[in-house]
C-alpha cells in the first residue's frame, strides 16, 4: 500500500510539473524564462512599429523588442524594484493616466463632425490661424526651473537675451540657447497680444513642463493658410474644443457629486483667501 501510494503521489507531482510548463504554441508566440509573450501583446507592439517594409522583418523586430523588455522587467523584479514605494507611486499615476485617456475616448467618441458652416465660421473668427497666420523667428534660452523660483524675479531687469544669459550664469543655472519658431496657428491669441505689445527685442518668459523659456522675436514672415488645408485644421480645432468642453463638464459633474475631505492646512483657499472648511465636498 505504501508503494502504491508513493507511486500515485509521484505521478501527481509529475503531472503538476508538466502542467506548469509553458510552451510557445497557439496564442503564445514566445516564452521568456517561463513568462509567456502572447500574440495579442505582439500585435499591440506592432501598432507602434513603422509602416511599410517587409512585414516579417518588422514583426520579428517587434517581438525581439518585446522580449528585451520582458528580460529587463524580470531583472527589475529580481532586484525588488516592483516593491519599491517610488515605483508603486509612479505605476499608480500611469494607471490613472491610461484610465483617464480611455475615459476621454469613450465619452467623446460621439462628438459630431463639424458642418461646412461651422468650419467657415471658425476660419472667419480666427484670422491669426489662417488669413493672417504669421511665423515668428525667435531666439530662445531654455533652463530647468529651480526649486526656489523667487530668485528668477531678477530676470525682470534684463532687457536682452544676452543679459538673461549672464544672469543665469551668475545664478549657476544651466541653460541652452538656440533659434526657434512661434507659429500663430498654435499660439493663443491672448498670449500673442501680450507678446506683440512688448518693445522690440524685449524678452518674454514662459514656464512650462518644469522649464523656463525666455524668448526674443528676431523676425516674422506671413504664411497664410487657405483652401482644404485651412478647412482640415479648422475641423480638427473645432473637435478639440468640443472634446475639451466635454471633459470639463464631466470633471465639474464629478466634483459636484464628490465628497472630498482635507486634512487641516491642505484645503484650497476660498475666494476670501481663507481655507475651505475641512471635509468640504467641493474644491
Amino acid at each position: 500500500m505504501r508503494s502504491k501510494a508513493l507511486t500515485i503521489l509521484l505521478m501527481a507531482s509529475a503531472i503538476a510539473v508538466t502542467g506548469c510548463k509553458r510552451s510557445a504554441t497557439g496564442q503564445v508566440v514566445a516564452v521568456v524564462n517561463g513568462e509567456e509573450v502572447s500574440l495579442s501583446e505582439l500585435n499591440g507592439e506592432l501598432k507602434n512599429a513603422p509602416t511599410g517594409g517587409d512585414k516579417e522583418v518588422i514583426r520579428a523586430a517587434a517581438l525581439q523588442s518585446l522580449i528585451n523588455r520582458k528580460l529587463l522587467v524580470q531583472q527589475a523584479r529580481d532586484r525588488g524594484i516592483d516593491k519599491d514605494p517610488d515605483y508603486l507611486q509612479q505605476q499608480r499615476r500611469m494607471d490613472d493616466e491610461v484610465m483617464i485617456g480611455m475615459l476621454g475616448q469613450q465619452v467623446t467618441k460621439n462628438v459630431p463632425v463639424p458642418t461646412a458652416a461651422d468650419i467657415d465660421r471658425y476660419i472667419a473668427s480666427h484670422p491669426e490661424m489662417f488669413a493672417n497666420r504669421t511665423v515668428y523667428a525667435i531666439d530662445q534660452i531654455v533652463f530647468p526651473l529651480p526649486a526656489d523660483t523667487s530668485g528668477l524675479k531678477a530676470l525682470e531687469a534684463d532687457h536682452t537675451l544676452d543679459a538673461v544669459a549672464t544672469r543665469l550664469r551668475g545664478m549657476s543655472i544651466p541653460f541652452q540657447r538656440a533659434p526657434g519658431k512661434l507659429d500663430t496657428v498654435a499660439t493663443p491669441p491672448q498670449f500673442l497680444a501680450q507678446v506683440n505689445a512688448l518693445p522690440a527685442g524685449e524678452p518674454f518668459v514662459v514656464a512650462t513642463g518644469g522649464k523656463g523659456v525666455v524668448s526674443v522675436i528676431t523676425g516674422k514672415e506671413s504664411q497664410p493658410i487657405a483652401g482644404e488645408q485651412a478647412r482640415r485644421i479648422a475641423a480638427e480645432a473645432i473637435r478639440k474644443t468640443a472634446v475639451s468642453e466635454i471633459a470639463q463638464k464631466q470633471l465639474k459633474q464629478a466634483r459636484d457629486a464628490a465628497k472630498i475631505e482635507y486634512q487641516p492646512g491642505f484645503a484650497p483657499k476660498t475666494d476670501a483667501g481663507k481655507p475651505a472648511a475641512a471635509g468640504a465636498n467641493k474644491t
